[in-house]
């Protein structure tokens, strides 16, 4: 009995931290994208990465995730200066559609379920998170300034 017990108890804390890391990249994507919808440029100047890096970054920090090897931020934006943008090297494809209008941008975040802060304790038993990742995406309209 004891190792069913041990399991379930391993499997609950896995798909735990699994759901909180789940909202968090999606709370992440939305907060950003807010974040480039009102740094927008009519202007064509466009969103600066660096702020919205540290703004989904400030987001997923509470869990130790950092934008690099195990987390990417996508950010497209039309009228910028380069429509789509990515920083971190994990592999990060945003959604083919809707495709962002000249008022829209779009973030996408990913993070990598194989690191920290991850367990990954049941790939014993058949159960690998490893080359797997959580991708949300936020499609928001430019706030004009006026």
């Amino acid at each position: 009995m004891l190792p069913i017990l041990l399991i379930a108890s391993l499997a609950t804390i896995q798909f735990g931290i699994a759901l909180v890391v789940s909202q968090a990249v999606t709370h992440a994507a939305t907060v950003g994208a807010r974040e480039a919808a009102k740094m927008a440029d009519t202007g064509g100047v466009g969103v600066d990465m660096d702020e919205l890096v540290c703004v989904v970054e400030s987001v997923l920090g509470t869990h130790g995730i950092t934008i690099g090897t195990d987390a990417s931020v996508v950010l497209e934006d039309p009228t910028g200066s380069n429509p789509i943008e990515q920083r971190g090297t994990l592999v990060c494809n945003p959604p083919s559609t809707p495709v962002p209008q000249s008022s829209e941008v779009r973030v996408t975040v990913c993070v990598d379920l194989g690191k920290k802060p991850f367990l990954n304790c049941l790939t014993v038993f058949g159960l690998d998170f490893s080359g797997r990742r959580f991708t949300a995406s936020s499609l928001l309209r430019k706030e004009i300034a006026g």
